[in-house]
């Protein structure tokens, strides 16, 4: 809930797709994410809507990959834990 100028204002707020939910082809993204965290992420969660933005993530990652000094699992625990430090709220 928002306070503006002394009105109540609710913003909806974008639901996650969970494994069952997700398109047929980005299924296997949930097993690979339990097996790197653990769990499954919120932001990944509500990616899985758009299919593009998840395959081009996986494009740029890929491709960042080849020069990489850090394993992805630290890297992308890196971005977790920053994103809780600015007060991300998943």
């Amino acid at each position: 809930m928002i306070f503006v100028s002394g009105w109540k204002v609710f913003m909806p707020r974008i639901t996650g797709l969970e494994k069952n939910q997700a398109p047929w082809h980005l299924r296997w993204f949930y097993t690979v994410m339990r097996k790197m965290f653990g769990r499954d992420l919120t932001p990944a969660k509500i990616q899985m809507r758009v299919p593009g933005l998840v395959w081009g993530s996986i494009g740029m990652e890929a491709g960042l990959g080849k020069k990489r000094r850090v394993s992805l699992r630290y890297t992308q625990l890196g971005k977790v834990r920053a994103a809780a430090r600015i007060g991300c709220p998943f």
